[in-house]
């Protein structure tokens, strides 16, 4: 399912949370906000919210952008610090087919952010507060850290073209693997493998050899554009534990560790 771009207006009304920011005697001043750029930060166990069962709120921090998860959409918005206060405006994201519950969790994401939380940031724990709502995260280099390339199984969470994603659909199993200048993996459809050679952000993958079996013409199709972006030289990045893998035409693979 293709995904676009879309905004949502501030809401007026969210969720009660009982709870307040911890005090630490090493916690950035509000009118220093440079702790909180180039640095992801990942919900805590007690993060001050039940979320949905396996899903976790992410939220990565560049000077004017915040990008956010909640368990379904890739969500950014422009970004000032105003003193103790975040102002987000401009959210937007992508439109991915998900369960009710987590996309109710977007919007309560979305929600939230755009009520100018309270932050304090405490060497790796982030606190955000607006009324009664509380959001607690860590660095996510302390929470997870980040999985090697080689040796971890990757499977595919989502296809990107420019600004737009795209879901995996129902039934698929897309899977990477590298390790000892090789790759290998499945796309459902197709079981590969070839030659890759990583360098310093990019890996380089040539020889590529298949073994097909039929598929129903979804997966047929997503098939054609995971083994079309396996090719020539892939930029790629890891925090945590995913993996983005993206072409210089823009076309790109979101992966996570799989367990």
């Amino acid at each position: 399912m293709t995904t676009t771009r879309w905004l949502l207006p501030a809401a007026v009304t969210i969720m009660a949370i009982t709870g307040c920011g911890g005090q630490g005697g090493d916690a950035a001043r509000p009118s220093d906000s440079s702790g909180l750029w180039d640095r992801t930060f990942v919900s805590a166990d007690d993060a001050g919210r039940q979320l949905v069962p396996g899903t976790r709120v992410r939220l990565t921090f560049t000077p004017g952008t915040v990008a956010a998860e909640a368990g379904c959409n890739h969500l950014t918005g422009r970004l000032a610090v105003e003193g103790d206060r975040l102002v987000v405006t401009d959210v937007g994201g992508t439109m991915m087919a998900c369960s009710p519950e987590r996309m109710n969790q977007d919007t309560w994401l979305t929600t939230f952010l755009q009520q100018r939380p309270r932050w304090e940031l405490d060497a790796d724990t982030l606190v955000l507060t607006t009324g009664d709502d509380r959001l607690r995260l860590v660095d996510v280099r302390s929470a997870e850290p980040d999985r090697p390339l080689a040796g971890t199984r990757w499977s595919l969470e989502s296809l990107v073209e420019g600004e737009s994603a795209s879901s995996v659909p129902r039934g698929a199993d897309v899977r990477l693997t590298f390790g000892d200048g090789r790759v290998e993996g499945s796309t459902t459809c197709t079981d590969f493998d070839g030659a890759a050679s990583v360098g310093q952000g990019t890996i380089s993958v040539s020889r590529l050899t298949t073994r097909a079996r039929k598929c129903a013409a979804e997966l047929e199709a997503l098939d054609e554009k995971v083994r079309g972006r396996l090719s020539g030289e892939i930029s790629f990045r890891i925090r945590g534990d995913k993996l983005a893998l993206t072409r210089a035409d823009g076309r790109g693979m979101e992966l996570r560790a799989a367990p």
